[in-house]
Parts: C-alpha cells; sequence; structure tokens
C-alpha cells in the first residue's frame, strides 16, 4: 500500500533531480573541458535517475 508520505517522497525525489539535471546541463557546458565532460557524464547519470523517479512516481500515483 502506497501511503501519501511515500507519494511526497517520491514526488520530490522527481523534482530534486530535476533540478540537478538542470545545474548539471549548466556544468556540461563549461568553458573548461575537463569539467565539461565531467559534467556531462554527471548529466547522463542524473537524467537516468530523473526519468526513473518520473516512471516510479506515476507508479505511486494510481
Amino acid at each position: 500500500m502506497v501511503t501519501n508520505v511515500d507519494r511526497e517522497n517520491t514526488t520530490k525525489a522527481a523534482q530534486c533531480a530535476a533540478m540537478l539535471s538542470s545545474d548539471l546541463k549548466a556544468v556540461a557546458a563549461s568553458d573548461d573541458p575537463l569539467l565539461a565532460e565531467l559534467g556531462q557524464e554527471a548529466l547522463e547519470l542524473a537524467i537516468a535517475l530523473e526519468k526513473r523517479l518520473e516512471r516510479l512516481e506515476s507508479l505511486v500515483s494510481e
């Protein structure tokens, strides 16, 4: 059974992942090549996490 707390926590996690992805886009656009490369790698992971959390969010909201 999914509780309201579960729903709220899942929603907050998805929102945080979206903010993280947004911030990492800026890092990936850095003029510093190493920082940009590391930012791009982290961005790819954050986007994957964001998508998984969005799917999870849709499951708990049903």
